[in-house]
């Protein structure tokens, strides 16, 4: 990977957001930042609304109402940005027919990235799956699905790269290759939104935390904390009074 590379855009917003589905308010204002070279920790109980605003800064989905700014474009263009985004959601999102290669290389076109097969490769190696290179994917275990699809959300060298507990079902040694991964990411200008309930590895990745509760944002700590801060953070946000930001 290169030392660094230029983002499309320079922060991603969301401002006074809210998602509503039928009667059920998934999201309500919240006002987020993210910012190039830097890891951001979602943290908040099942339910409080994080894989919603996931998806919301991915432009797969729409805002009820407030919007979502990635750089210069205009909130009505946001799809435009969906090129330079990579993401890994709990879905598979793979065609079970292909191979490990063949899938990782087909999204690398489909988001423009040059030559991508040599790049899927090199990602699918990183993340433990050498010897299914050129197995159909119909057969992966569940844990090989999910290197796929970190493989699949870092093809191209995305400017945002949105997780969704990407740790999941890895062993030691592919969640080594996974925080490596993010930590050459930041380190090449790259912004990263990673949903997580391990603490431990939030706390050594994020330069900054947001805690969602019940579809609202709790707390924004814009500084690194110790795994014991942010478990005592936690504790205060989730189980205290709720405190929303304005």
């Amino acid at each position: 990977m290169p030392d660094s590379f230029a983002s499309p855009f320079s922060t991603v917003e969301a401002r006074g957001v809210s998602k509503i589905y039928g009667r059920h308010r998934a999201l309500w204002r919240v006002d987020l930042t993210l910012r190039t070279g830097r890891v951001m920790g979602l943290l908040g109980p099942n339910g409080a609304g994080k894989t919603t605003l996931l998806w919301l800064f991915s432009t797969l989905s729409r805002p009820t109402s407030g919007t979502m700014h990635f750089g210069d474009l205009p909130p009505a263009r946001a799809a435009e940005a969906r090129g330079a985004i990579g993401l890994l959601s709990h879905a598979a999102l793979t065609y079970g027919e292909l191979t490990a290669v063949e899938n990782v290389t087909f999204f690398g076109r489909l988001y423009g990235a040059p030559d991508p097969e040599p790049q899927a490769r090199e990602l699918l190696v990183a993340f433990g799956l050498e010897d299914a290179l050129d197995r159909p994917t119909k057969t992966f275990s569940r844990g090989m699905l999910q290197r796929l699809g970190l493989a699949r959300a870092l093809i191209g060298r995305p400017a945002l790269v949105l997780l969704d507990e990407p740790f999941t079902g890895l062993d030691r040694a592919s969640t080594v290759a996974v925080l490596d991964r993010i930590d050459a990411l930041r380190d090449a200008g790259a912004m990263v939104l990673m949903i997580s309930h391990d603490m431990a590895t939030t706390a050594a990745l994020a330069d900054e935390i947001a805690i969602l509760v019940r579809g609202r944002l709790g707390r924004h700590h814009p500084e690194r904390v110790t795994v014991d801060a942010l478990r005592d953070l936690y504790a205060e946000v989730t189980e205290g009074p709720q405190r929303v930001s304005a």
